[in-house]
């Protein structure tokens, strides 16, 4: 009853969480909160007259768990729409002091030179009147090479966060909203700009930018370099269009993104790792048993930080602290509580992950997967291999003519080939490359 009782409240914050993202219009303050005390202060007394397991008693729940979704949901979009630029400072020239918050991108404007973006933390803005804005997004023009965690003094022209919707086409309106976004702007070369020092936060990121800054200077072809910081620190920012059309026509473009493949073949490695050293040193039966699961949990957490917790890798994580959590406590779980509380943390996390491809190509290819788990007969390595494939195509075919507006039809022949090549040599070898690379590297915060 227990189990049932968590999992009827966490599918309705989900629900609530979801529509909520999705919904034409914010309802406001004064309609919201009254609905949500009420329909939590009577629940208690109407669950009273049904048994535990009942129908209504579990639509109930549902529905109190949909509507403090709901709360948190328009709470997030009443605080970001809060956040946004002014309309009188649209245009202005504004003066942001800050700290370089993400792992810049870099991209060649044809008789411009190269452009940088990136995510800036504002700590103040000037005039005062137009900082409203914390997070902003920024194009950087000049020569110097923006760090993570740097502090900066900009001078900038900014504007609300407004992108392309066109239909069938991507969403940018939706993606600033789903990155916290308040506005855009251009840093302005033609007035000074002030290096303040470096903060110890960001570190992640800086050594996400060393990597890739290394794998640039090996000389590799540019499609081979870019796969690698793909695969390794999440930099997608050189993939072209080319090298992406060609991946998403054998269907393999998922390889691109760090997924939970990735983060469940290093947490593999971690639980191996943990398991060799709690049998040479660690004589606890309850500590030796513990030892592993935090190795790989450590091992997962590090190379999540090093994609930059992206939603693919952020999911994976949870879903492996909920399952070793089980272990180690003694419970009985299945694996569909540990997806739906994966889908929990990550909407309260950020209430609009759910508007991007992102969140239902994970969490649904996840679901479908573990759903043909369920039903999958007995059959020989080989047929089991070939047939999950297959199933997988035809599950994400509905997604990429949703999403992108196209499918791949050679995409189950595409993912047995590339899968184990991917997942067995091409990852395992970037990550160790990358591992012995920092080593060498003095300590830096």
């Amino acid at each position: 009853p227990g189990s049932c009782t968590m999992q009827s409240w966490m599918i309705g914050m989900v629900l609530g969480l979801v529509l909520t993202g999705y919904a034409p219009a914010l309802p406001p303050w004064s309609l919201v909160i009254p609905v949500v005390l009420w329909v939590t202060a009577l629940a208690p007394r109407v669950c009273l007259r049904w048994p535990s397991r009942s129908v209504p008693r579990v639509l109930l729940r549902v529905l109190v768990g949909f509507s403090w979704g709901v709360l948190v949901g328009v709470s997030h979009g009443h605080f970001l729409l809060d956040d946004r630029l002014p309309t009188y400072c649209v245009g202005q020239s504004l003066e942001v002091e800050g700290q370089v918050a993400s792992l810049p991108s870099q991209r060649a404007v044809p008789g411009i030179g190269i452009r940088q973006t990136f995510r800036f933390r504002v700590n103040s803005i000037s005039p005062a009147e137009c900082a409203a804005p914390r997070y902003v997004l920024l194009n950087y023009y000049g020569a110097r090479r923006m760090v993570p965690g740097d502090f900066w003094r900009f001078p900038v022209r900014l504007k609300k966060p407004w992108g392309l919707s066109n239909p069938g086409g991507y969403n940018g309106q939706a993606w600033l909203v789903q990155a916290g976004i308040h506005a855009t702007g251009s840093v302005r070369l033609s007035r000074p700009h002030e290096y303040l020092g470096r903060g110890v936060s960001g570190m992640h990121h800086r050594l996400r930018q060393r990597i890739a800054t290394r794998i640039e200077a090996l000389g590799l072809k540019p499609d081979i370099a870019a796969v690698l910081r793909a695969v390794t620190v999440a930099d997608k920012s050189a993939i072209d269009e080319p090298l992406w059309s060609l991946f998403q026509q054998f269907g393999i473009n998922h390889l691109l993104v760090i997924s939970g493949l990735h983060v469940g073949l290093v947490a593999g490695m971690g639980y191996l790792f943990g398991a060799t050293l709690a049998r040479l040193f660690v004589r606890s039966r309850y500590s030796g048993a513990c030892v592993p699961g935090l190795c790989a949990l450590l091992a997962a957490f590090l190379f999540a930080a090093l994609a930059g917790f992206s939603l693919p890798a952020v999911r994976a994580l949870c879903m492996l602290a909920c399952v070793l959590t089980a272990v180690w406590s003694g419970r009985l779980t299945i694996a569909w509580s540990h997806l739906l509380l994966a889908a929990l943390v990550v909407l309260l996390l950020n209430p609009l992950a759910a508007i991007g491809s992102g969140f239902w190509l994970s969490f649904g290819s996840v679901a479908g997967l573990l759903w043909y788990l369920c039903w999958r007969r007995s059959v020989g390595r080989g047929r089991a291999v070939v047939g999950t494939h297959a199933y997988m195509a035809l599950l994400m075919l509905p997604f990429g003519a949703f999403f992108f507006q196209g499918a791949s039809l050679v995409g189950a022949l595409g993912n047995i080939i590339m899968i184990p090549l991917v997942g067995w040599i091409v990852v395992p070898a970037a990550l160790a490359a990358s591992a012995s690379y920092l080593l060498e590297l003095p300590f830096e915060t």
